[in-house]
């Protein structure tokens, strides 16, 4: 079926108008999605253990981070760092892998390090019971993640992810 010159012409005109409604929507939604996609995620942050805060290394072990290889292939993270609020910064390992899929817990205190946990070697507590933020970077220095909490039992929201009173979900 052949349009006439006037027909094709508000043809063409309704779809260019439907395009560049259509079009913004469309670009946008690709680049949101790819800027989710990080090789490695913070899973939960442990930042109130039981027991009373004393700078104990028993009790400081308890504290943890964990981290999980959300990408398809095993991560090498020598030089990937994680950072809190204040001046707390812990390196990863020359040599550290994580396997796809797996996770790494890195506990506050001094221990022995294996392939599923790792330790800060810390003198105090790293996380605040009050709230804090977490912070994962690459070995080229980009922030992947940032996760905040608040100390006390609170939704997610823009702002902060879901906390218990003991543990926040990232």
């Amino acid at each position: 079926m052949l349009l006439s010159s006037p027909a094709r012409a508000r043809f063409l005109t309704a779809l260019v108008a439907v395009l560049a409604l259509v079009a913004p929507i469309l670009l946008s939604a690709a680049p949101a999605q790819a800027a989710v996609k990080k090789p490695l995620d913070i899973v939960t942050i442990y930042y109130n253990p039981p027991g009373a805060d004393h700078a104990r290394n028993s009790l400081r072990t308890k504290e943890y981070i964990r981290v999980k290889n959300t990408s398809s292939s095993t991560l090498n993270l020598t030089g990937y760092t994680i950072r809190d609020s204040g001046p707390w910064k812990f390196t990863f390992a020359k040599g550290t892998k994580l396997k796809r899929g797996k996770t790494l817990t890195i506990r506050s205190g001094i221990g022995k390090t294996s392939s599923t946990t790792q330790y800060w070697g810390a003198p105090s507590y790293i996380w605040n019971n009050t709230g804090d933020t977490a912070r994962l970077y690459n070995s080229k220095g980009k922030l992947l993640e940032s996760c905040r909490y608040k100390g006390k039992r609170t939704k997610a929201t823009k702002t902060y992810v879901r906390s218990t009173a003991t543990t926040a979900y990232c």
